[in-house]
């Protein structure tokens, strides 16, 4: 964005010689990156043929959670999606009913959240932890979860 001369001129001493030894005021300009090119930065720096992988500095949440129980399974609906956004923890929650497993998954790698956890009727009371970098999962308590998430929040918080 050219400024021109409106600022320096409004500046005590925001002056330069000139090589004819003439004092002139600086002329001024800025330049923006924006959102949507440090968006487009982190897209092309962080991905992989399935879609984005978001930095946990700048994810739109923390984990996504992959809901596959029927309304009356297991654990009350809501109560994984309370338990960990009660903890601090920010959770998109995917309790879409009439979707496959496998579009959820698909999606769930496409949006690139950090962490996808998984709950399910053949999990029982236990819930599954995947990485978006990595392709292992880990089976888990929700009381471990929770504890292992809000410590790597606090390990990268103090990383950046």
């Amino acid at each position: 964005f050219q400024l021109g001369y409106h600022y320096t001129k409004l500046m005590k001493g925001a002056n330069f010689i000139d090589e004819d030894g003439k004092e002139k005021p600086y002329y001024m300009g800025c330049y923006g990156i924006g959102i949507g090119r440090t968006l487009a930065a982190i897209v092309e720096k962080y991905h992989d043929e399935r879609g984005i992988i978001w930095p946990e500095a700048v994810a739109p949440y923390q984990v996504h959670l992959v809901d596959l129980r029927k309304k009356e399974e297991g654990r009350r609906k809501k109560e994984v999606a309370e338990e960990l956004e009660t903890a601090g923890i920010e959770v998109l929650w995917d309790d879409r009913e009439n979707v496959s497993p496998g579009v959820k998954f698909a999606d769930a790698d496409l949006l690139g959240i950090p962490w996808r956890v998984v709950v399910s009727e053949r999990l029982g009371d236990k819930i599954e932890l995947k990485s978006r970098s990595s392709d292992q999962a880990e089976i888990l308590s929700l009381e471990y979860l929770i504890t292992k998430l809000t410590n790597d929040k606090k390990t990268n918080l103090q990383k950046n």
